[in-house]
C-alpha cells in the first residue's frame, strides 16, 4: 500500500476537496475529514469537537473519529520535530 502522501500526489492528482491548497499532510487530512463529514451527512467541525459533542450517528463513526485523531496527533508530532 502506498503511503498517505504518495497516494494524494501520485500521477499529479491532488486533494479531492481542497484542490487550491498546497499539498501537506495537514491539508490532506483536512480533505479526508471533510469527505468523512460529507459522506456521512455530519456537521463539519474539528474531529475532537465531533467526539466531544456527539457529532456522529454510529459507533463506527465514533471509532473512525478517534482513529483520525490519533493519526492527526502523530502528524502533528512529526511536524513539531522538523
Amino acid at each position: 500500500m502506498w503511503p498517505l502522501w504518495t497516494v494524494a500526489t501520485r500521477g499529479g492528482a491532488r486533494m479531492k476537496h481542497f484542490k487550491e491548497r498546497e499539498f501537506s499532510l495537514f491539508n490532506y487530512m483536512c480533505d479526508i475529514l471533510y469527505n468523512f463529514y460529507k459522506t456521512n451527512g455530519l456537521e463539519h467541525c474539528c474531529a475532537l469537537e465531533s467526539l466531544m459533542g456527539g457529532n456522529y450517528k454510529t459507533e463506527g463513526q465514533k471509532e473512525w473519529l478517534k482513529r483520525f485523531g490519533d493519526v492527526w496527533d502523530k502528524v502533528e508530532q512529526r511536524e513539531v520535530k522538523r
